[in-house]
């Protein structure tokens, strides 16, 4: 090669070092790449809010937004109503340490679509077989199809909705839609609660679900999107954090995660 270099023309010897300096670039650029990846990675960790709540900023491609982790044994987690009529998230948190999320979707007429129990009791709603339920049951979180709910009996926590965003650990065929989301995700013990402050398309943020934590995603084993477009909204405030998203109108109930009780304290709203 030395010799066959060493006998080329001015012109064979500029291409030869055009496409060094090239290869050299190239080869800088990964590097780069790989600098931006690392840096990256860092915005992706979780951090523990304390009481029980860990909370991770999204962004995420087009993916932003927020994302609360907590196991339901460690807080209180509940179906808060908004009696008589709809009323903002914001409303429905208690005072204090609290995250509220929106929960169920609505009918033209405000009325709860799908089951909703909190604590054993219905909160408005029926069954839908067709949909999916986020379901607590002495402290274990799970997400089933509408037809393994019965009536909600025995269960501390049921809210239901659509689609399943995550089945078992794979994305199923999804409607492509861009909206902004708000989505209850079960990853081993834990639960996760997100909302985005983008619009997403359904299956990017269903793989951005599934992915493991070790690539930058959530890892969820299951996922189920709630009401979410204009109804989006959060309410969240926890050892310091704050943090809200306001949608367009009222909603008949939110998801509340409050401060499990000091022992010997019965638990508030």
């Amino acid at each position: 090669m030395a010799r066959a270099a060493a006998g080329l023309s001015p012109v064979g010897r500029r291409r030869r070092s055009f496409v060094v300096s090239v290869a050299a670039g190239l080869a800088l650029l990964a590097l780069a790449g790989g600098a931006g990846a690392a840096r990256a990675s860092e915005t992706d960790a979780w951090t523990a809010l304390g009481r029980g709540v860990e909370h991770r900023r999204l962004e995420r491609g087009a993916i932003a937004g927020h994302a609360f982790r907590f196991r339901p044994a460690d807080v209180v987690l509940r179906v808060v109503p908004a009696p008589p009529e709809r009323a903002r998230v914001a409303a429905l948190a208690p005072a204090g340490d609290a995250i509220a999320t929106n929960a169920s979707f609505f009918d033209e007429a405000g009325r709860t679509m799908g089951l909703a129990i909190d604590r054993g009791r219905s909160v408005g709603g029926r069954r839908l077989a067709k949909w999916a339920g986020f379901v607590v049951e002495r402290g274990r979180p799970r997400i089933v199809p509408g037809s393994a709910l019965g009536d909600g009996a025995g269960a501390d926590l049921v809210v239901q909705g659509f689609p399943r965003l995550v089945v078992g650990g794979g994305v199923p065929r999804l409607k492509p839609q861009r909206a902004q989301r708000t989505v209850v995700c079960v990853a081993d013990a834990r639960v996760v609660l997100l909302v985005t402050t983008s619009r997403v398309d359904a299956t990017e943020l269903a793989r951005f679900l599934v992915a493991p934590p070790a690539t930058g995603g959530i890892g969820c084993r299951d996922a189920l999107n709630l009401d979410g477009g204009s109804s989006t909204q959060l309410a969240a405030r926890w050892g310091g954090f704050e943090a809200r998203v306001d949608g367009a109108w009222g909603v008949p109930n939110a998801l509340v995660v409050t401060p499990k009780p000091s022992e010997g304290r019965s638990p508030g709203q």
